[in-house]
């Protein structure tokens, strides 16, 4: 009884020391939406699980592999972080099903169970079924998007209704239960590939920190404390195990770090803001419209003269000199 006081002990012990690192690291994060939405996502995940007498390994390596993406992402490697800023802002994970459904309503499953739920209900899906029309407007300004289509981020859909043949292989008309089949496909992969739009003041801090109105710093870091000692350096360490390997390159296999500053979190907002829809209502069509930020931004082709420049004198000038040659 006393042993298992004590493994228990142990194991709350060491849950309690992994969340309390996760949510510091979260707290490390560079971006303002992604410390608040990180820390929200893990102390949700925690206490859905907090019930559990006996945490499975799978639990284990769930939570050690989220705090391991998180201070890589605090370190600076792109990968990672760009995955959290994905998941921060919706455009992966839990949070895109949830905006999904907040932008259609109840239409929109917002978990995996509701999806399949959704499938396997065929009545719907109908001789005469048609998507909401905020599905197909959707899908049509993202396929007209060349920054969403070469993102890779999630398979797109390039047609914006499902295409049935009128036969099949044998030349026969095609069944009812083929035409219900390809429907339901065919609107769970539309479904998995739309970017939700953002709620308007994520949108605005998202804005006002590419534009600059929003004042941004980097966040000071604690140094981790190094309780490793050296290994003494003696003959009979050497005869042992023979000369040691010194500084590698192993840990930059998979990218190297950047620091985080004005000019690389500017890069990625930008990036993300080019993922993320801006819906405006059309009093005219009465339908929705969408727009969407830009990654890069094109030089002009052209210039404003300053007011009062002698135009004439400066063309006139530039024929003379042409003229010359």
């Amino acid at each position: 009884m006393a042993s298992s006081r004590i493994s228990h002990h142990q194991n709350r012990s060491q849950w309690l020391h992994l969340l309390r690192a996760t949510l510091r690291e979260c707290t490390y994060l560079p971006d303002p939406v992604a410390r608040s939405y990180m820390r929200g996502h893990v102390l949700d995940r925690y206490r859905r699980n907090r019930q559990t007498t006996k945490p499975s390994a799978t639990l284990a390596r769930t939570a050690k592999s989220g705090l391991s993406i998180l201070q890589r992402a605090n370190e600076g490697y792109p990968k990672p972080f760009y995955r959290v800023m994905l998941m921060s802002y919706g455009r992966v994970g839990k949070r895109r099903h949830e905006l999904l459904a907040e932008m259609m309503g109840p239409a929109v499953p917002n978990d995996a169970n509701a999806v399949r739920q959704l499938l396997n209900d065929p009545i719907e899906m109908e001789d005469g079924w048609k998507p909401p029309e905020i599905v197909t407007r959707l899908l049509k300004s993202q396929a007209n998007n060349a920054a969403v289509m070469s993102s890779r981020i999630r398979l797109q859909v390039k047609t914006t209704h499902p295409v049935i043949p009128e036969q099949n292989s044998w030349g026969r008309p095609l069944s009812r239960a083929r035409r219900v089949n390809i429907r339901q496909r065919w609107y769970s992969e539309a479904l998995n590939s739309l970017f939700p739009p953002l709620p308007d003041y994520e949108l605005q801090t998202l804005d006002g920190l590419i534009s600059g109105s929003i004042p941004w710093t980097p966040i000071p870091r604690r140094r981790r404390v190094d309780t490793e000692l050296p290994e003494d350096l003696d003959m009979t360490n050497f005869l042992e195990k023979g000369p040691q390997k010194g500084h590698t390159f192993r840990k930059y296999v998979n990218g190297r770090p950047h620091k985080f500053t004005a000019r690389f979190m500017h890069r990625t907002w930008k990036q993300i803001s080019s993922l993320v829809p801006r819906m405006h209502w059309n009093d005219i069509s009465g339908k929705w419209n969408f727009s969407w930020g830009v990654s890069k931004t094109v030089p002009p082709l052209s210039f404003h003269p300053v007011e009062g420049a002698d135009l004439d004198h400066l063309f006139g000038a530039e024929a003379e000199t042409q003229s010359t040659k």
